[in-house]
């Protein structure tokens, strides 16, 4: 891949780097909320701890994501970005465009979903 355009992923992805990392952080924070002991209605309570829960899974979605996002970064650097983990041929540009994390080609990714929903039954 050209020089330029690894210029270019580097930026959108060290931006996506910073968005994560903030957005992680709030998601932590806001579900290690205080608890309201006060809260004396018992669906008040259930209702308190499925938000704490359904902030926490978030930002497990949103650590998975950084984890990508730093990967693809790592790979600009030591070599490797836009090549597919799978196959190794080159990551379509338009599907980089779209998803500059991505670890595989869309045909590999196809093939990868297929056999974990056949895993799943």
């Amino acid at each position: 891949m050209k020089k330029d355009r690894l210029v270019q992923f580097r930026k959108k992805l060290e931006e996506k780097h910073r968005q994560l990392v903030e957005e992680v952080g709030k998601n932590v924070l806001y579900g290690k909320g205080p608890e309201d002991d006060s809260i004396k209605d018992l669906g008040d309570q259930a209702s308190s701890a499925y938000n704490r829960e359904f902030l926490f899974e978030l930002g497990n979605g949103g650590r998975q994501r950084l984890k990508e996002v730093a990967l693809a970064l790592q790979k600009i650097t030591e070599g490797g970005f836009g090549d597919c983990e799978r196959c190794g041929e080159p990551i379509a540009d338009k599907r980089l465009e779209a998803v500059p994390d991505a670890r595989y080609c869309i045909e590999c990714q196809r093939a990868i979903e297929e056999e974990e929903r056949t895993a799943a039954r």
